[in-house]
């Protein structure tokens, strides 16, 4: 009797199929890898996030408590007090460069008063705000109720003139009580320098101001510290009832 023989796979079949299982191990290896990365980079960024963080929070502080420096300053450092030795900071303290405002931008800025590109002074719209212009109305001659015009000129040029001097005091405060400050965190990675950039501005009224521009803060939680009440005098005494 005779039997069926059994077919088996050809060479060629069993390579085939090797090519195509080596081919999908690659894929899965790949994948696998770039995932295992991409885990790796993403908690360097998480580290050097609240490294970041952090180390802004101590600048801030820094600048409260000290007050801020008389122009740009620099610092650098690393986080070796942390126990990352690898991430590195450097942080600019930037003062506002006020010099160059003029009068119309800082109102277009400011107060947002649409100010004309005609090379006008700036301080003519708040003039107008008053009532103020030119007394005489225009070149056909002077306008109606030339009286009413020329007290509103008046109240123009001298809202104008403490506008002026509003606007000087403004820009000397603004160059005193802000600055910008600008921290870059840097590590390594492999053969690559990452970076991660943050950026905030400071506003303190002298040493000792807290974060809402109190300067007095810091003297009366010396105080508080102290057992004392605020502006560091005792507490009032409890008097007792009337019998």
């Amino acid at each position: 009797m005779r039997t069926r023989r059994e077919r088996g796979f050809t060479l060629l079949e069993a390579v085939v199929a090797i090519g195509i299982l080596a081919l999908s191990l690659m894929a899965i290896f790949n994948l696998n890898s770039g995932a295992v990365a991409m885990h790796a980079y993403t908690k360097k960024l998480s580290v050097a996030t609240l490294l970041a963080r952090s180390r802004m929070t101590d600048i801030e502080q820094e600048l409260y408590d000290k007050g801020f420096p008389a122009d740009d300053d620099e610092q650098s450092g690393d986080f070796s007090d942390e126990g990352f030795t690898s991430f590195k900071w450097r942080a600019k303290i930037l003062a506002p460069r006020t010099s160059g405002v003029s009068t119309d931008q800082l109102l277009a800025a400011v107060f947002n008063i649409p100010v004309d590109g005609t090379g006008g002074d700036g301080l003519s719209a708040i003039s107008s705000l008053f009532g103020g212009g030119a007394p005489g109305g225009g070149k056909d001659g002077p306008a109606p109720g030339g009286a009413g015009g020329l007290a509103g000129g008046l109240a123009g040029g001298l809202a104008g003139g403490m506008a002026q001097q509003q606007m000087t005091q403004f820009l000397d405060q603004i160059a005193k009580a802000v600055r910008e400050v600008h921290l870059t965190v840097t590590w390594r990675d492999g053969n690559l320098v990452e970076s991660l950039d943050l950026v905030t501005h400071v506003v303190s009224l002298g040493p000792g101001s807290d974060r809402n521009g109190n300067p007095n803060a810091a003297f009366n939680q010396a105080g508080v510290n102290r057992g004392l009440g605020p502006n560091n005098l005792p507490p009032p005494q409890q008097q007792p009832p009337p019998r």
